[in-house]
């Protein structure tokens, strides 16, 4: 029987075996990691679904197995996708008297049975207790572990005595922590028993956390999703739902994991509810509103499309190649993270060019870690580094044993604290919370030891093997092996920022006491957000970076626009990946290569930056209306193309032009004109001039800015003109801006005739007023007769023209 964790495999085990009224070990037994409770009679073997994917792929067959149970299939986790997928074939071709049973609580599985070869349904009641459900939303501003407070004093406080037990159930454990910090500064909470319980917990510290409590003040649970199925929690009645999950997902654009807290799924909700009911009558308080739970997605998303996909692309190739592609899935993993996680495991060495496993991929497999661990660990073999590299592998595989706050994110203070040379926070005088870690250690180096044979004597050290002398050399060394897209350069400015390898960045939190290093091994990040967060890293020197390199630096050259200094830099580069380590100038750098960049920095500044004037944004506008209503020859110079292809209308001019500063050199209006010759000038001229005759005899400029033309004229210099100017042969009416005598907006119309005949007359009256010396005819049609008003308008007309 597969179970999805290590904690609800025992307690499964042990349930189920105390319903029989037996021993643990006898007919049920269990099997994970570290610990395993067997003997010859025993009948049903409770196991962890990593843990049966090693045995299948040891025996495709499953000799001695008659039935196969995936229990709490509902999460969905994608060891267990992928062993359900992995048994069905081999029941189709080995054995296929092999029964299987799959089981959820919550989960629809009439869907599923369709997918499972017509599969029967069973259902099950069971023995289930009554349990009520009301909900508490979070008030304006409140913390999570205020809204957990108010939860507890509201609705268990003031409980009788001896008050059982509560189950609070919360995303992670810095929120489990922060809520543990809350309880005990409160008046009450001294004399009860609080416990967190997570999955990074030690097999004996998470029995001791559902056990039931000898307090009458009664005990706390804050617990994780952990506790969501398989577990009875003795003396549970209330529990209280956070409504938050905490998941890893994978980025395939940044080939990071990073953790992503989200609302919880209906079905989420639903085992978290169930845990109040095991052993009796329960509530179940919600820290969230009753519409919301109606907005919640019913199920959380199968794994297999968010998780890391390189182990899994590890098992597959060991169980044979491009199995994917035939094996019978309830739900498939991504194709394009399959082929991307493939790409990494032959860089890695663990499959051929073919997909098909080789002798290291089969060794790593072996070794029941994740994939780019296991590369470590065998490369360290090579270099006689078992031990330390067993060490930084169960660092980081397991939960941090040290508070991040106190003892920064350097690994090395781990493996100090791991092997006691220096305990450091949060392992003074505590031997025995390095038990678990050792173990670990222990039992992955016996593994090792049993795949591979003895450790070899390490090689002595000559050459760049020596700078591999000290242990924290040979720490960042196997981080690079196993991570060598995170090896990372320091930006210059000891601010606890990074650029990786892999061209993304990475910061360290404020205050951390790697953040002056000159360059980081990091071993574990967080990937969301613009940049990595960075959890574990090992401390480097540029040399010793650029040693950890050497095998990948390449040379070359970079033609690049400078922002700071807003010119070409042209250098050669010895370079690995993104991390620049030496520029040197590139003087013999050709034309074509400096204009790229250039046009790169014009691209990034915009072309406002470009010596524009008065004429030649008139002529680009005038350009522009011509192509946009006559088309060719008139080449498009509107904004969007002109910044769309800048090359295509600048590129010939730009010749021996390095910087911003050369860029005010150009001459716009006459690059403008591109190939345009003098008698498609003119006739540019005839179609959209750049004055307009007006019957006071003056010639007024028009304003093409807009992207219409507009004459802007006083009033009384328009007496006498029936209908509106128009360019472009009469295609394109021009909109006139009509003036009062001071120069002031009076009216706007691209309609000159309608506007005498129908907006005038409400001008002329409220004007006439105020400007008593100037004409106000009554019919504007019929013009000025006198020539030397028409004279003084003109003179008054150039002497008021309004600023544009």
């Amino acid at each position: 029987m597969l179970e999805p964790r290590r904690l609800a495999a025992r307690s499964a085990a042990d349930r189920l075996a105390a319903n029989l009224g037996e021993t643990l070990g006898g007919r049920v037994g269990y099997s994970v990691r570290l610990e395993s409770r067997t003997s010859a009679d025993t009948r049903l073997e409770v196991v962890t679904a990593g843990l049966f994917l090693r045995r299948l792929q040891a025996d495709p067959a499953l000799e001695g197995v008659a039935c196969v149970i995936f229990d709490e299939f509902h999460e969905r986790q994608a060891e267990a996708d992928l062993a359900l997928a992995l048994v069905r074939q081999a029941r189709s071709l080995l054995r296929p008297e092999l029964r299987l049973l799959v089981m959820s609580a919550t989960l629809d599985l009439e869907p599923l049975a369709a997918e499972l070869d017509g599969a029967s349904v069973i259902s099950c009641e069971g023995r289930s207790h009554p349990v009520t459900v009301s909900y508490q939303p979070p008030r304006p501003e409140e913390r999570l572990e205020r809204q957990v407070l108010r939860a507890l004093e509201g609705h268990w406080l003031d409980q009788p005595r001896p008050r059982g037990t509560v189950l609070v159930f919360l995303p992670g454990l810095g929120e489990l922590e922060a809520t543990r910090r809350a309880i005990e500064a409160t008046a009450w909470g001294a004399e009860v028993d609080c416990v967190l319980l997570h999955g990074q917990l030690p097999l004996a510290a998470q029995g001791r956390a559902i056990a039931a409590t000898h307090q009458a003040a009664g005990k706390v649970v804050l617990a994780t999703a952990v506790a969501e199925s398989s577990l009875t929690i003795a003396g549970v009645t209330l529990v209280i739902d956070s409504g938050l999950s905490r998941l890893s997902r994978f980025d395939p654009a940044t080939g990071m994991d990073g953790l992503v807290t989200q609302p919880a799924s209906q079905a989420s909700a639903e085992q978290r509810r169930g845990r109040a009911g095991r052993l009796g009558p329960g509530h179940c308080l919600r820290l969230w509103s009753p519409a919301e739970q109606q907005r919640r997605p019913a199920f959380d998303p199968p794994e297999l499309l968010e998780v890391d996909p390189l182990p899994i692309a590890l098992q597959l190739a060991e169980w044979g190649g491009a199995a994917d592609d035939t094996l019978p899935w309830i739900t498939a993993p991504p194709k394009r993270s399959l082929v991307e996680a493939r790409s990494l495991l032959r860089q890695l060495g663990a499959i051929d060019g073919d997909g098909r496993i080789t002798g290291h991929g089969r060794a790593m497999a072996r070794l029941g870690v994740h994939p780019r661990l296991a590369h470590m660990l065998l490369r360290a073999r090579e270099r006689g580094w078992d031990s330390l590299a067993c060490a930084v592998a169960v660092l980081l595989s397991e939960r941090d044993p040290l508070d991040r706050r106190e003892a920064g994110s350097d690994l090395m203070r781990r493996l100090d604290w791991l092997q006691r040379r220096d305990a450091g926070p949060g392992g003074e005088g505590r031997s025995g919370a390095r038990l678990p870690w050792r173990d670990l250690q222990s039992q992955l180096l016996r593994q090792l030891t049993a795949s591979h044979g003895p450790q070899p004597s390490a090689p002595s050290r000559s050459g760049r093997d020596a700078a591999s002398g000290s242990e924290d050399a040979r720490a960042a060394q196997l981080l690079a092996w196993a991570y060598p897209e995170r090896l990372a350069l320091g930006r210059g400015r000891g601010d606890g920022r990074f650029l990786m390898r892999s061209g993304r960045g990475a910061v360290l939190p404020p205050g951390d006491p790697l953040a002056g290093a000159e360059a980081l091994a990091i071993a574990s990040v967080d990937g969301q957000g613009q940049e990595a967060r960075v959890r574990l890293a090992v401390a480097l020197s540029r040399q010793g970076l650029e040693e950890l390199l050497a095998d990948g630096v390449e040379e070359g050259t970079e033609a690049r626009w400078d922002g700071h200094d807003q010119r070409v830099r042209c250098e050669r580069l010895r370079r690995a990946g993104a991390l620049v380590l030496e520029r040197r100038p590139w003087p013999e750098a050709t034309g074509e290569v400096v204009e790229r960049a250039l046009l790169e920095g014009l691209d990034s500044l915009g072309l406002e930056v470009l010596p524009w004037c008065r004429s030649s944004r008139q002529l680009q506008q005038r350009l522009m209306l011509a192509h946009r209503h006559l088309g060719a020859p008139w080449p498009d110079r509107s904004p969007e193309r002109l910044q769309q292809d800048p090359g295509s209308w600048l590129g010939s001019h730009l010749g021996g032009l390095r910087s911003l500063q050369d860029l005010q050199q150009l001459d716009l209006a006459e690059i403008l004109w591109g190939d345009l010759d003098w008698s498609l000038r003119r006739e540019l001229e005839r179609l959209l001039p750049l004055t307009q005759p007006v019957p006071s005899g003056r010639r007024v400029p028009l304003d093409y800015g807009s992207g219409t033309p507009v004459l802007a004229v006083k009033l009384q210099e328009m007496f006498g003109c029936l209908e509106g100017p128009k360019v472009l042969d009469g295609r394109l009416a021009v909109r006139v801006a009509l003036l009062s005598p001071a120069g002031r907006p009076a009216a706007v119309t691209s309609d000159l005739a309608g506007f005498w005949s129908q907006g005038y007359a409400e001008v002329r009256r409220e004007l006439r007023g105020r400007y008593p010396r100037h004409p106000w005819p009554e019919d504007p049609r019929q013009g000025i007769a006198s020539a030397r008003t028409k004279a003084a308008l003109a003179r008054e007309g150039r002497s008021q023209a309004p600023e544009r």
